[in-house]
């Protein structure tokens, strides 16, 4: 049973920047990833993020793609108000 919620609580994550002409896409995992990870990981890359950049899923246009692995323990950190200035 602990070895289900384990590997049902893997997950990647893509995040999105785009400012301008500059697109960057990053996607965060858990490391160890399976052809089957790779595929679904894929399929969102291309066919959703990649079309909603550009408007088809040709991998028209200059996109960085950063892969990174996810790091074991994060720390969240509370930042006081905006600086107003």
């Amino acid at each position: 049973m602990a070895a289900e919620a384990a590997a049902s609580a893997r997950q990647a994550r893509i995040l999105v920047v785009e400012k301008g002409s500059d697109r960057a896409v990053r996607v965060l995992h858990p490391g160890k990833l399976t052809p089957e990870d790779m595929k679904r990981i894929d399929d969102v890359l291309v066919n959703k993020v990649i079309k909603e950049l550009t408007g088809c899923a040709c991998l028209s246009g200059v996109h960085d793609v950063i892969w990174e692995r996810d790091f074991e323990r994060v720390l969240d950190v509370q930042l006081g108000p905006a600086f107003q200035g």
